[in-house]
């Protein structure tokens, strides 16, 4: 089972015990206002859908992982990280981070955990590049975006919409050669 370990937090594969974490932190909180608010919290029938998405991913394993669960160094689950194909063709994927309760928000677990994965899919992968997207209010994903090198690439206004206002939906992109000459600076 594969275990990134970082300084705050790790992260490793599902196993079947965290359909029922992942679904009881889904339901609570206010976490889906910052993912996607104009979708609004998920609905009994997504939440159960959770345990058999969660029990295929197990059953047919990838590597890397499409999804890896975000847990601190005492091995409490906090979030998950999760990866996707735009176009295998051109080496073209897309990642994500979730940090799913407030009260581990602002704690640097977010950054960690997104750096160590794409630092594990660059290395795993044939990647020339990664994509992140998000929308124009989650200020958060957007610093942490550009703190870890991405690159704003595109925005498409007014995409999405609240009963208060439009944002837009913005695209992020980091190449290969960026990531490994960035890190080389961090680490000497």
């Amino acid at each position: 089972m594969l275990t990134i370990i970082g300084r705050r937090v790790n992260l490793r594969e599902f196993r079947t015990g965290d359909a029922a974490w992942l679904v009881r932190t889904m339901a609570r909180g206010t976490w889906w206002r910052w993912d996607a608010p104009w979708e609004g919290p998920p609905s009994e029938d997504e939440l159960s859908r959770v345990p058999v998405r969660i029990a295929a991913m197990i059953r047919e394993a990838a590597s890397p992982p499409r999804r890896m669960i975000i847990e601190t160094r005492a091995g409490s689950p906090i979030g998950t990280v999760s990866r996707y194909w735009v176009d295998e063709r051109t080496q073209w994927l897309e990642v994500g981070v979730g940090i799913y309760a407030a009260r581990n928000w602002g704690r640097g677990y977010g950054p960690e955990a997104l750096g160590l994965w794409v630092d594990h899919l660059f290395e795993a992968m044939e990647l020339r590049r990664i994509g992140l997207r998000t929308w124009s209010g989650n200020e958060r994903m957007v610093r942490l975006a550009l703190r870890l090198g991405f690159r704003r690439e595109a925005a498409f206004r007014e995409a999405y919409a609240t009963a208060d206002r439009s944002y837009d939906r913005v695209a992020f992109g980091l190449l290969r050669r960026e990531w490994q000459r960035s890190r080389r600076s961090r680490h000497g």
